[in-house]
């Protein structure tokens, strides 16, 4: 059987789905627990083959190891996810069947993005997991602000949809094809590329920028993270970037890879300004989200920054800036799940006043996060970041690596003015805080992971390097 583990959860949530009408009492735990179950035990799958190579369904999709890899990564950080949404949240509109459904839903689509070797079957894949995503979005109905987000983020997910068939559409017209091999083929045999073919691909890049929040397509962001509820704004600003710089990588450093030249001057464009928009953009922000929100386009403009060059140190680089990313920005989103007061939850940096003398050990993790998000030494995110700025000095990219340095010192600076409140601001009202001990089980161990990988980091950059090594071995 192929593709074992997306049929396996796809199987999985049709089974869910029909035995949910019959849970008459705290039926949302009981499919969000089988729906964790379901995610860890696809795994398996994935670990059986991992070092298998496959073109199937007449090459429509590929079983590779750089997929089954990012596949683990994404059904490890959902399964998060989900875990918090079962043991933290304390929202009532989304106490539903549907919540973890949805969400499953949208894991499989990610899945199939990612194994995608084809126009054609990206584009269902990704539909696919958009559709999901503008549910999960707007799932909060009583809500006004996650209504709101909800139509926002479905305007911009259907004009992204309609300028990347455009650029399908021109890629088509002019080579007769949407299969990745084809176009690579078809690329190596040309010497002057027809303006077409760069016109096709600019649509297709500007289309995934707006998927994942690259500015100047990034007018969507800070609105729809700060309205959608927040166990859904912890999965929006890490699942889905892990499947979208997948299928970037797939699809530019390997049929489009002869014409890096164009393509990678857009690339450094989105990358440059992402940087400076999401660095600047933060300093006024008042709420946690929306700063989340543009540390999250700025995070992306640095990950851009490793595609550049189109080669395999580059693309080592983004998966392990993409592991720690998911582990500094999820352990973050489970402390946001824990602000209260009154029951009800709170996102302001003011509501964080003197946390340190009440929470001593949870404001402790919640510095190590926003330390590693700045890439403070020694944590996980100055590894991700100085491996990044390496590839991109090697490759005599001084000024991307000057901005990038620029732009995390910017950083640097809202993420310590939210610590300057933790730990120095007189305390205002108490928080309802972290009463929960499975999710401050969770933020001990991301912060942990944060503060121990300055000891085994060539573990990572060895795992990373042998996954990449065999995405460039079979193109």
């Amino acid at each position: 059987m192929v593709l074992t583990s997306e049929i396996f959860l796809a199987i999985t949530s049709l089974l869910l789905l029909g035995i949910s009408p019959f849970i008459k009492k705290n039926s949302h735990i009981i499919i969000g627990y089988f729906t964790l179950i379901a995610l860890l035990s696809s795994q398996f799958f994935i670990f059986k083959d991992i070092f298998h190579f496959e073109e199937i369904f007449n090459g429509f999709f590929v079983l590779d190891s750089f997929g089954s890899f990012l596949k683990c990564i994404i059904l490890t950080g959902s399964g998060l996810v989900i875990f918090l949404y079962l043991v933290v949240q304390n929202d009532k509109s989304l106490e539903r069947t549907e919540f973890s459904l949805v969400i499953l839903i949208s894991i499989i689509g990610m899945m199939f993005m990612i194994s995608s070797n084809n126009l054609l079957s990206l584009f269902v894949s990704m539909e696919l997991a958009s559709l999901s995503l503008y549910i999960l979005v707007s799932f909060s109905r009583e809500d006004f602000s996650s209504s709101e987000a909800g139509v926002k983020y479905f305007v911009i997910g259907s004009l992204s949809t309609c300028i990347f068939l455009f650029g399908t559409s021109l890629i088509y017209g002019l080579i007769g094809t949407l299969s990745f091999p084809e176009i690579s083929n078809y690329m190596s045999n040309q010497n002057n590329m027809p303006i077409i073919l760069i016109v096709g691909l600019i649509f297709i890049l500007v289309s995934m920028s707006l998927k994942i929040s690259a500015a100047p397509f990034h007018m969507w962001t800070p609105d729809v993270y700060q309205g959608a509820p927040t166990i859904v704004t912890a999965f929006l600003s890490t699942i889905p970037k892990i499947a979208a710089f997948a299928i970037l990588i797939r699809l530019l450093v390997f049929p489009f890879g002869e014409i890096i030249i164009n393509w990678g001057k857009i690339v450094i464009i989105l990358s440059i300004s992402s940087m400076l928009v999401g660095s600047l953009g933060a300093l006024k922000q008042t709420d946690l989200k929306r700063l989340m929100a543009y540390s999250t386009i700025n995070h992306v403009g640095f990950i851009l920054m490793a595609l550049v060059p189109g080669s395999e140190d580059g693309i080592t680089a983004i998966c392990i800036y993409l592991i720690f990313y998911i582990t500094m920005n999820l352990g973050i989103f489970a402390f946001l799940l824990n602000m209260r007061r009154d029951n009800i939850n709170v996102t302001s940096i003011k509501d964080l006043s003197g946390l340190y003398k009440s929470q001593p050990v949870m404001a402790g993790c919640l510095a190590v996060f926003l330390f590693s998000m700045a890439g403070i030494p020694p944590l996980a995110g100055f590894i991700g970041k100085l491996i990044i700025l390496n590839i991109v000095i090697d490759n005599n990219l001084f000024y991307l690596a000057i901005i990038g340095v620029v732009t995390s010192v910017i950083a640097a600076f809202y993420y310590i003015r939210v610590i300057k409140s933790i730990f120095f601001d007189d305390p205002e009202e108490e928080l309802d805080i972290l009463k929960n001990t499975q999710s401050q089980f969770v933020i001990c161990l991301l912060g942990i992971f944060n503060l121990t990988v300055v000891f085994y980091p060539q573990f990572f950059l060895n795992l990373c390097a042998s996954i990449t090594l065999s995405l460039f071995a079979v193109n």
